[in-house]
């Protein structure tokens, strides 16, 4: 398994959530798989080593990150060379031009390829990988939007391609009011806040976001809490907030841990979540394991992974997220009881079945 997604600034990300919650599945199966990681000759083994996780005996050179999509395919192939594995599987890409193995690939998103003008450098750097995606001996799309785009952009053969939905750690249910009180006061979070997650590159559409809570404002005195690490789009997220008069009414409080991250999620009077396009989308479904109303758009994966536990409006419509916000605010019956649909909803992604679905996929391969 190409184990580079738990190194570095990856490992905080949605793929490197995705790859410890899938290994952590596959430990409580039965029987187990025997896995080995290909790891980056860049950084320092992954905490999750251990006597059941063992790094592979050749490293991944790392070149320029706009390169290492396409000399990846070299790289990969030279480092499955004369391995014992039954099969690879890539987590993201990382697929080999050529290996004697089976291939199973993780498809998480397409976005590069949806929004062409976004991303326009993350698209050149990912046609190859794009391209080798109808070779591999299985596709495991993690949402049906991305098995859709996987048939739209590929000549993947569809019988190829299985839907299986990430999983929620156990560790996202409601935060106790000690540890929430212990956040408040640390983070200085005084009035009831709305709560947004994430790194807002173009996607997911800060300014779209400064407009709904704009106009949640007009009736509730709320704030905006926004976590994740902004990087270079940092000035683009203040100077938004700023432009729908904001300034005073906002956090932008950068990465935070999982433990805050768990007490966020229960403190916040909303969840958020302005994305035009996720190919599953993780942060609502957090949300809502945490005891938390979410609000999203109709777009992508969202209305599946959402279900009937959160608030579904228009796709772009600031007044309609407003309006469903406001809702739950003016209303403590519906908010509890949106609360409690969200429990449950949630508990029923779990790595232990995506585990299973999983090692079911790795059995085909070998049987075909």
């Amino acid at each position: 398994m190409d184990g580079r997604p738990l190194q570095g600034a990856s490992s905080v990300r949605g793929i490197g959530s995705y790859e410890r919650g899938l290994l952590g599945g596959l430990r409580e199966l039965a029987d187990p798989p025997q896995v080995s990681l290909l790891l980056s000759a860049h950084h320092e083994p992954p905490a999750e080593m251990s006597s059941v996780l063992m790094p592979s005996a050749r490293r991944i050179r790392v070149v320029h990150p706009t390169l290492q999509p396409i000399a990846d395919t070299l790289f990969v192939a030279n480092a499955l060379r004369g391995s014992t594995a039954d099969l690879y599987h890539a987590i993201e890409f990382g697929q080999p031009w050529r290996t004697r193995l089976p291939v199973v690939v993780t498809v998480h998103d397409l976005i590069p390829f949806v929004m062409p003008r976004d991303y326009p450098w993350v698209r050149r750097a990912r046609v190859l990988g794009l391209r080798l995606l109808r070779r591999a001996d299985a596709v495991i799309a993690v949402s049906d939007a991305t098995r859709s785009d996987v048939l739209h952009f590929t000549k993947t053969d569809p019988s190829r391609i299985t839907v299986i939905p990430e999983g929620i750690s156990p560790v996202f249910h409601p935060a106790s009011s000690e540890v929430v009180d212990r956040l408040r006061d640390k983070l200085r979070l005084e009035r009831p806040f709305l709560l947004a997650v994430g790194t807002f590159d173009p996607r997911k559409r800060i300014a779209l976001l400064a407009d709904v809570v704009r106009r949640v404002r007009r009736e509730h005195d709320v704030a905006l809490v926004i976590a994740g690490d902004q990087g270079t789009f940092t000035a683009t997220v203040t100077s938004a907030l700023a432009r729908a008069g904001l300034a005073e009414h906002s956090r932008v409080i950068g990465h935070v841990t999982t433990d805050d991250l768990v007490a966020l999620y229960t403190a916040a009077s909303v969840f958020v979540f302005t994305s035009a396009y996720e190919g599953f989308g993780l942060p609502p479904l957090e949300a809502m394991a945490c005891a938390t109303p979410a609000v999203v758009f109709d777009n992508s994966s969202l209305r599946a992974v959402g279900g009937d536990a959160a608030a579904v409006v228009p796709d772009g419509d600031a007044g309609a997220m407003a309006a469903a916000i406001d809702r739950l605010l003016d209303d403590a019956r519906e908010r509890e009881l949106q609360r409690a649909a969200g429990i449950a909803w949630a508990a029923t992604f779990t790595w232990r079945r995506a585990a299973e679905m999983t090692a079911a996929t790795y059995r085909s391969v070998l049987g075909n």
